[in-house]
């Protein structure tokens, strides 16, 4: 383990305020090449790593000070916390530096996660950004110093369990003299998310911990991590608008036209945000009523097929356009739609509408909704989702299918086999014998 390096004008918030305001940053060496470095602003200081080594170098942040609100370990750090995450950097920089991963004793959980992390970058993994906070925000501040070989069931278990007891962070910022809120109680719906929540972080894990098997970096046995995951916590229905509830969400979006075409994008195809924001005028091609996706969550391309009404929109939303523009943008045309644009006109379409609180990401479920409730086959559906299987169309929808046999069930027509039963056996008619070969 590292020696901890102390320092009288950064490791408190009262020393930091003796630091000028300004650009300039306050750089405190840690070793040849290396150093942890605090920029104060008005509202508080920045912590950055810088990294030299001949001709290569790397600055890099590596989150807010606790100069306003206690330390997170994620995005507010303290000295300690910030000392301990610009090692981090030194050693992904270093890596970067020599082509070589460097060792520091016996192999750790930190190493594998690294390795792990680096992997998913080289290979250009979609999930690489996610994985990185998940596994810096959930992983390392518990298990980061354990050795791999160490690992045990016991405190495998542990972790889970503090893990998934754990509340939701807020997003809520806190004012600068306000008294920290207690915890608020879970409710059974809060436990199943923090339980679903904590068995994908588990899955993430367990890749990192194989990962550093099947390369090689340790020599452990593969079955202390097969822990089964907490049951029932992927129960959650997906929340959807009816047919009804589209066309009103539809209308109440009249005033921003930007935003109602990329609603309507959503409830035409189906796609995600993300991939509604990157799609250009050609992706559109009136001859097949297709939508070409060119990267989806899964890192893979597909086509989205239209129905005749989604192809007319799309025909009128790509009539006359340059192939390389972008299909959908905001009011301000610079840019194409991301999470943050979306949220204010979300939320003005609900009121508008009379609709309780609704996230983008819904007018997806209901797309698919409308498809399977239609009778379309789930295979299909799965497809135009853009899953590669059928599970997590199951896991959202598979009631609907239920509720949709139901109906067809309902409407096959009988047999008439009650009202024989109340015949008299006096007034039966024998059927004719059959005639059976010689």
């Amino acid at each position: 383990m590292a020696r901890s390096i102390g320092n009288r004008k950064l490791d408190t918030r009262t020393a930091r305020r003796a630091i000028v305001q300004g650009k300039a940053t306050h750089w405190a060496p840690i070793s040849r090449g290396r150093a942890i470095g605090y920029r104060r602003g008005r509202r508080g200081g920045t912590w950055v790593a810088r990294f030299d080594a001949e001709n290569f170098r790397r600055e890099e942040k590596l989150g807010e000070a606790d100069d306003v609100l206690d330390a997170d370990g994620v995005q507010i750090l303290n000295y300690a916390q910030a000392l301990e995450k610009a090692n981090r950097v030194f050693l992904t920089a270093l890596t970067d530096a020599t082509g070589e991963a460097p060792r520091g004793g016996p192999y750790s959980v930190s190493d594998a996660v690294r390795d792990y992390l680096k992997s998913l970058e080289s290979r250009g993994a979609s999930d690489h950004q996610s994985a990185v906070y998940d596994l810096e925000r959930n992983v390392l501040p518990t298990l980061g110093a354990t050795k791999v070989a160490k690992l045990t069931r016991p405190k495998l278990e542990a972790w889970r369990a503090q893990l998934a007891a754990r509340p939701r962070l807020s997003t809520k910022k806190r004012k600068k003299d306000a008294k920290p809120e207690p915890p608020r109680s879970l409710t059974e719906d809060d436990k199943r998310r923090r339980r679903a929540s904590t068995n994908r972080t588990m899955r993430r894990f367990v890749a990192v911990l194989n990962y550093a098997l099947e390369t090689g970096k340790v020599n452990a046995n593969p079955m202390t991590w097969k822990i089964k995951p907490f049951e029932n916590a992927d129960v959650a229905r997906a929340v959807f608008l009816t047919e009804a509830q589209q066309r009103v969400f539809v209308t109440a979006c009249g005033d921003e036209p930007e935003f109602q075409n990329l609603v309507l994008a959503g409830l035409h195809a189906g796609c995600r945000l993300g991939e509604l924001g990157r799609l250009r005028v050609r992706d559109f091609v009136d001859s097949s009523k297709t939508v070409y996706v060119e990267k989806g969550k899964s890192g893979k391309s597909r086509h989205v097929f239209l129905d005749e009404e989604g192809t007319q929109f799309f025909k009128r939303l790509a009539a006359d356009r340059i192939p390389d523009e972008l299909l959908l943008l905001p009011s301000n045309g610079e840019e194409g739609w991301n999470k943050d644009d979306v949220k204010k006109p979300m939320r003005r379409a609900c009121g508008k509408s009379g609709i309780p609180h609704l996230g983008f990401h819904q007018l997806r479920h209901s797309f698919a909704t409308r498809l399977l409730m239609q009778g379309v086959p789930m295979q299909i559906v799965a497809q135009q989702l853009g899953h590669t299987s059928l599970r997590m169309v199951e896991k959202y929808y598979g009631h609907l299918v239920d509720t949709h046999v139901q109906q067809v069930i309902t409407s096959v027509p009988g047999a008439g086999l009650n009202k024989a039963a109340t015949v008299r056996q006096g007034n039966v008619v024998a059927l004719p014998a059959r005639k059976t070969g010689a």
